[in-house]
């Protein structure tokens, strides 16, 4: 069976707003399959033997249901060397243009709209972490220690049949970046066909001020 894909970009601006942008390529596969079948006269000397070839087609789909991610303004509290933010809710060293704890609970909603299982991954445009959170390409910001992580949450049932990645992992630190599978095995079936997508940043006290723009590519391919 050939790999199908659908890839699905979006954009994610940390300090004002984001928007995002989709889109999505469908391809149909074929899975062939062979069912012997007897047919034909019998008699007491012969038989004869028939088959029939059947193809089942896969059609994959994704679909961000929630494709907007707005984490507001911010700075790096004056005691801290980092502030810590994830759109589940933690905040750490980070305060809003009061000065105050914002609240912050926002996610990416991602929809298997297609009729087979696929397994999803997610990665960044940007070289490293440095270079969205500190500025262009080959930017540091001293402390070196930017970095931006990723989950997935089940939000509807058990959507993902294997290899959740339920628990924040790397996908860009101060030197490089990954490519992060976040599922194993997404269903197809209405109502347990949703996950949702979660972000951590690590944002320097030195980096500049300024909207912070990067570009998520998520990729889904048939099983």
């Amino acid at each position: 069976m050939n790999n199908k894909t659908i890839v699905a970009l979006l954009a994610v601006a940390l300090v004002i707003s984001l928007t995002g942008t989709i889109m999505s390529v469908n391809e149909i596969s074929e899975l062939g399959g062979k069912w012997m079948v007897i047919s034909g006269a019998v008699t007491s000397s012969a038989t004869d033997t028939g088959n029939t070839t059947l193809e089942v087609l896969a059609n994959v789909g994704l679909n961000l249901d929630d494709n907007a991610i707005d984490l507001g303004a911010g700075y790096v509290d004056g005691i801290s060397s980092t502030g810590i933010i994830t759109t589940d809710g933690t905040v750490v060293s980070w305060k809003n243009s009061t000065g105050g704890t914002p609240t912050i609970s926002d996610k990416h909603t991602l929809n298997n709209t297609g009729s087979t299982t696929v397994n999803v991954t997610v990665s960044m445009d940007k070289d490293d972490s440095e270079h969205w959170l500190c500025g262009a390409s080959g930017s540091t910001c001293p402390g070196d220690n930017a970095q931006v992580d990723v989950k997935m949450t089940e939000s509807a049932g058990d959507s993902c049949i294997s290899g959740e990645q339920t628990g924040y992992v790397v996908l860009a630190n101060t030197t490089s970046k990954n490519t992060v599978k976040l599922c194993d095995s997404f269903k197809p079936t209405d109502g347990t066909d949703t996950f949702d997508v979660h972000f951590g940043l690590t944002i320097p006290q030195e980096a500049p001020t300024g909207t912070k723009t990067a570009i998520f590519t998520y990729i889904a391919e048939a099983q």
